[in-house]
């Protein structure tokens, strides 16, 4: 513990720094004020059919703030939720509250069907199985949302609608632009991956390749140290008493053995990803208590303890651990299977009963084959192709994925016809390399974040913010002053 201790109290020091700076600052624009209501929505089970099921309801949560909805005459800022709790999303996407004092705007969150309390039949046990998951889909979603913004501009004669969403939320909020126009007059999709999703287009980057880059841009070593790590702890595996000499390194709660082999390396590889997806310029608790720069602060103890122990393998565990242990560095050992669950998607599902909902999705409407090479990439060699999923999902649910429906669903992620919407991206976000990024059309507009990681834009403001953005932000509210305004 000592030794991880040592290289995290850096990291701390700045975090103490900053938590001061803003505590004698005039305001901390980047908190997020708690909802002034909390209610449920009766959402309809089934959207789609006529059968008797379609009648039946289930209670969909909705966050509501509205202290800045003056003369009740401004707009509807919506969230379209993602895969995941509504606390999460709501506690990490402050540019919302913090541009509605220009526009008079109610803030509204929409929680995702069988995601956090919005679970059908109020149970667990029978929503999560393959019968209980055949109502869970991003149309069925959509439809959702659109009841719940249908109610709130009959029920408060509200005249324009504006929806936001990041990452899936993101993918969501383009597709309510483009399926409920009647309903919402512009969208903000940040880090959407919509073509990746379509299969529309190739990307011009690999999914690992830009994880791999990020820890480059720090140190040329980080890659190098990384490539030889999980070399090593393949050749490691040869040797006997391997079981000791990997539980060690990787500080393991439980005894190594090899039917760990492949999990073990999928949770360091699914570390350094979401270190890549969430390298925010500020310490952030989205996916994790992370310091400022966590790419950065893996990188800096790989190499700290490349240099002091010159063991590439241990460098490796100690970069990994960050993701999973925290800047508090409280965590004794570490649990594989607790941190990190093995589903459809390669780049995780997260924990919980949210995991089985993504991973049916992934299983059903989005096929997230994104392989690893170890030639363009620091990763080993992963084909986690179409077959390779199309077989877990088989066993696991009854299912294969199908991606053509959901392309044509959503008009194969041709945004020739649309309007109103804008696809923010940052290029510290692997999955940018799945997004819109050039403009499709005078009102379907792509700003790109140089120094952005996944959404940063979304979030609240922060003094320690990059320029760029700084400068996107700004875009992105006049061009939605811009589309209301040319709207009315």
């Amino acid at each position: 513990k000592q030794w991880y201790q040592r290289r995290v109290r850096g990291h701390t020091m700045r975090l103490t720094a900053l938590c001061l700076l803003l505590f004698l600052a005039p305001c901390c624009t980047w908190g997020v004020p708690q909802p002034t209501r909390k209610w449920k929505f009766d959402a309809t089970l089934d959207h789609f059919s006529y059968s008797p099921e379609s009648a039946e309801t289930f209670v969909l949560r909705v966050f509501e703030y509205d202290s800045h909805w003056t003369n009740k005459s401004g707009p509807l800022f919506v969230y379209t939720g993602n895969e995941g709790p509504l606390e999460s999303f709501y506690n990490n996407t402050g540019f919302m509250f913090d541009i509605a004092p220009q526009f008079n705007a109610l803030i509204v969150f929409i929680e995702h069907r069988y995601y956090g309390e919005s679970i059908p039949w109020g149970s667990a046990e029978a929503a999560f199985t393959p019968d209980g998951l055949r109502y869970l889909s991003s149309m069925q979603a959509t439809a959702d949302f659109a009841d719940v913004i249908k109610y709130y501009k009959e029920t408060y004669n509200i005249d324009q609608v504006v929806s936001f969403g990041g990452s899936y939320g993101g993918m969501l909020t383009a597709w309510m632009r483009l399926r409920y126009p009647q309903l919402v007059d512009v969208a903000l999709a940040a880090s959407a991956p919509l073509p990746m999703m379509a299969k529309t287009a190739k990307p011009k980057q690999k999914f690992f390749e830009i994880v791999t880059n990020d820890f480059g841009a720090v140190n040329k070593r980080c890659p190098v140290v990384t490539r030889d790590g999980f070399t090593k702890l393949y050749e490691t595996v040869k040797l006997s008493g391997y079981e000791d000499i990997i539980t060690s390194n990787f500080r393991l709660c439980k005894r190594f053995n090899m039917s760990q082999f492949d999990h073990l390396v999928g949770w360091v590889r699914n570390s350094m990803l979401m270190m890549a997806m969430v390298d925010y310029p500020y310490p952030a608790e989205f996916f994790g208590d992370l310091p400022a720069w966590p790419v950065t602060a893996a990188c800096n103890l790989m190499l700290d303890e490349m240099d002091e122990s010159g063991d590439e393998m241990r460098a490796l565990a100690v970069a990994a651990g960050l993701f999973y242990n925290g800047t508090s560095g409280t965590k004794e050992c570490f649990d594989i299977y607790e941190d990190f669950i093995e589903c459809a998607d390669i780049t995780g599902c997260g924990t919980g009963p949210a995991a089985i909902a993504w991973d049916w999705q992934c299983c059903t409407e989005f096929q997230l084959a994104v392989p690893s090479n170890n030639q363009s990439d620091m990763f080993p060699p992963f084909n986690w192709g179409p077959k390779v999923v199309d077989k877990y999902c088989k066993e696991k649910y009854g299912v294969t994925p199908d991606p053509v429906r959901a392309s044509m669903n959503y008009w194969g992620a041709d945004f020739r016809a649309a309007s109103n919407i804008i696809f923010s991206n940052g290029l510290l976000d692997p999955w940018h390399a799945g997004g819109v990024l050039e403009d499709v059309n005078p009102t379907v507009k792509a700003i790109i974040i140089k120094e952005g990681a996944h959404h940063l834009d979304l979030r609240g403001s922060n003094p320690e913010d990059p320029q760029s953005v700084i400068v996107a932000r700004k875009q992105e509210v006049a061009l939605i002053k811009q589309w209301l305004n040319e709207a009315r």
